[in-house]
């Protein structure tokens, strides 16, 4: 695009904009732009800031700026035709436009969408969009910035702060109609509606059903509560049932590919009045906030497929879910003080939205980080469009490090034996990519016995230095539970949660307590004993920690704590939790794998079959931890006796490491050279809460040095 268009230089690329108006015109008319320069953005006319995704570059529409011919996306153009004005003067029904009147269906006053939302093309909002003698100036970023300018490209994304922030309106473009699932049959009015004169919404427009959700939500706003653990809650939102097509509509909305869009987290969060524009229909920004952390108290969001036998009858009962996690994310961090937040959080969540330039996942944030600058840390998150891409992720990384004195990236770590991204070393995630594993709730854990990190500076900035203890060698792997028939979605929930389980989760669980009852039911090399136990006294002499199913804990507790990633902590509730989850991992054992392989009791087993024909769904609470847990990672037991939950990558010889000042173990790769490559974080069942760190502590045994690679 830029290619084909001549820019005036702006004189100060760090403080000046370009802005662009927009001749009027009827929808079908081609489009024409103006743009002028302004030397420096404080000193701009009202202007307001375009957000859309740029869309396909296949098939662009020709326009003309400044008389110059210049291509343009689809998606764009028809933000362009949406947001000029219309003619002063013409009928707007001969020119293109499906004018509502009062009498209409869709006419905003009569809707309960009435306060938040209005149709365009209503007679008043036709008027009040005619041209007047004062033009209407907007910021767009493909056509206010050189996108051949590299310098110029970097230096107006450091100004995208205060562009955004000084914009009298944000208008946010989702496209020019909400692309919702074909399901055309399933929208025809009934015939007792047509007898008294009724349409089914759904059949006539579907960002109305949309608006028709938001306004039920503010209804309910006043019911939301906080629940026992601190989080919003209200019981009934009043919305029809999930299995309508009405609600795939409005999953539908939530799957815009604005809502995925990297750029957008800044240009939504600053700004300080916004609207959402689709085809027609404009929509405010704050009622839509509200309405959107009202439907996530509601608790609509999360997919699910469960089916139970109840006394020999199959109830069936499934969810795609509504994904509000991202326009969610938005909402909560406008409420943050300053609007801003820590790189890391950022980088992290954001690891799920799309940008073209995988660098952006990094420059797109950086507007809103809420971490302290200064001289040195400023230069590593510098924008710069011809730095390499794995050292703008490694150099984001060493930031959120040396800023906050913190290893908080490291378990963020997925590796892979064959990169993706060049020149990205392997303690620095790849910021541009999906997860794929859930991440362990980090706060919950403490295996480093709150340990204070310990960083050795080199003059190699690949390179990362810092100590800890080397737990244990991994002696024996499963396979990783991937399954066909649970893709992995790149968004928040990284699964559809379902029930019964899969096969591959069935047989990964086998797998797995194979492995551990093979392990603990050995004798020894002369036949005498149990290998656990040779292992307890050899370690005993050592003065190293015991894994805790040795000494306290029956294996298979410590097998079902492994599987869930449960912590070991103290509180109050813990040892219901820990009875809860085990009770129903024994009825999972006994639905999905059989009597024999059951390894609970007779009379736990003659208790499980008699409850499950009254409640078969008790092992859904062990389902859900399993979904978690384990979907991408490997089930592991170390040469010592160990059990855990490591990355995929991971083999035999591989070792799990505590490093001081991280929460959670590491699985490591030592290299000939005695370097290490990280791997990926794991739970290690008996170390969770700092036992290990404090018995090398207490054998007086100095943390070693690790370099990392």
């Amino acid at each position: 695009m830029a290619s084909k268009y001549i820019y005036q230089p702006l004189p100060d690329p760090a403080n000046s904009i370009r802005l662009l108006s927009i001749e009027p015109g009827w929808p079908s008319d081609p489009i024409k732009i103006n743009t002028i320069v302004i030397s420096h953005l404080d000193e701009s006319p009202s202007y307001r800031a375009l957000s859309y995704v740029w869309g396909s570059v296949e098939n662009p529409v020709p326009i003309k700026c400044n008389d110059c011919l210049m291509e343009v996306t689809q998606n764009l153009a028809s933000a362009l035709t949406a947001l000029r004005q219309l003619p002063a003067e013409g009928d707007p029904t001969t020119n293109g436009i499906a004018v509502v009147d009062e009498s209409h269906i869709l006419y905003s006053k009569h809707r309960a969408w009435k306060d938040i939302a209005r149709n365009r093309n209503e007679v008043e909002m036709i008027e009040s969009r005619r041209a007047s003698s004062v033009p209407l100036w907007f910021w767009i970023d493909a056509l206010c910035i050189n996108q051949d300018d590299l310098q110029e490209r970097a230096e107006q994304v450091k100004l995208m702060r205060r562009i955004y922030t000084s914009a009298s309106t944000v208008c946010i473009w989702l496209g020019n109609e909400l692309a919702a699932p074909d399901m055309l049959s399933e929208l025809r009015t009934s015939w007792l509606d047509r007898a008294f004169g009724r349409s089914r919404l759904a059949g006539v427009d579907h960002m109305s059903v949309v608006l028709s959700f938001f306004a039920q939500a503010l209804r309910n706003a006043h019911r939301v509560e906080s629940n026992e653990y601190g989080l919003p809650d209200v019981d009934l939102l009043g919305f029809p049932s999930q299995k309508t097509p009405e609600y795939r509509i409005l999953g539908a909305f939530f799957d815009q590919p604005w809502f995925q869009r990297v750029w957008i987290i800044q240009e939504a969060v600053l700004a300080q009045d916004a609207k959402i524009l689709v085809g027609p229909w404009e929509l405010d920004w704050k009622p839509f906030s509200e309405a959107v952390n009202v439907m996530n108290a509601g608790d609509i969001r999360h997919p699910f497929t469960l089916q139970l036998r109840v006394t020999g009858v199959i109830s069936k009962e499934s969810s795609a879910g509504v994904d509000l996690a991202a326009a969610l994310y938005l909402c909560q961090i406008q409420e943050l003080p300053g609007r801003k937040k820590g790189l890391f959080s950022l980088l992290n969540r954001s690891r799920t939205r799309k940008a073209t330039n995988p660098a952006d996942h990094v420059f797109a944030v950086l507007g809103i980080i809420a971490d302290e600058l200064n001289e040195l840390n400023s230069k590593l998150i510098t924008i710069d469009y011809e730095k390499p891409i794995g050292h703008v992720f490694r150099d984001a990384t060493w930031f959120i490090i040396l800023t906050h004195a913190s290893l908080r990236p490291l378990p963020a770590v997925e590796y892979l034996d064959e990169p993706s991204v060049p020149d990205c070393p392997s303690w620095v995630p790849v910021w541009s990519e999906p997860r794929r594993t859930s991440a362990f709730v980090y706060e919950l854990f403490n295996a480093h016995a709150d340990s204070k990190i310990a960083i050795e500076r080199t003059g190699d900035a690949n390179i990362l230095q810092t100590v800890g203890h080397l737990l244990d060698s991994i002696a024996s792997i499963t396979e990783p539970l991937i399954d066909e028939e649970t893709p992995l979605q790149a968004r928040d929930e990284l699964v559809e949660w379902h029930y019964p389980p899969h096969q591959a989760e069935i047989d990964f669980v086998i797998s797995a307590w194979s492995l551990t009852t093979n392990r603990y039911g050995q004798k020894d090399s002369n036949g005498d004993g149990n290998m656990a136990d040779e292992a307890a006294v050899q370690d005993s002499i050592g003065l190293l920690c015991l894994p805790t199913y040795v000494t306290n804990k029956g294996v298979f507790e410590a097998f079902v704590g492994t599987l869930s990633a449960q912590t070991d902590g103290d509180s109050a509730d813990r040892g219901e939790e820990v009875e809860d989850m085990v009770d129903s991992a024994e009825a999972w054992f006994q639905q999905n794998v059989g009597w024999s392989s059951h390894p609970a009791s007779w009379a736990t087993k003659i208790w499980h079959t008699v409850r499950d024909k009254w409640y078969p769904g008790a092992g859904m609470l062990f389902q859900a931890a399993l979904l978690s847990t384990c979907v991408g990672r490997r089930f592991f037991i170390t040469e010592k006796g160990f059990i855990g939950i490591g990355p995929a990558c991971m083999k035999p010889g591989d070792l799990v490491a505590v490093l001081l000042g991280v929460r959670v173990p590491l699985a490591v790769r030592q290299t000939e050279d005695q370097k290490y490559i990280l791997l990926g974080e794991c739970y290690v069942d008996g170390i969770m809460d700092g036992e290990f760190v404090q018995a090398q502590q207490g054998a007086g045994k100095d943390p070693e040095l690790f370099t990392f690679i």
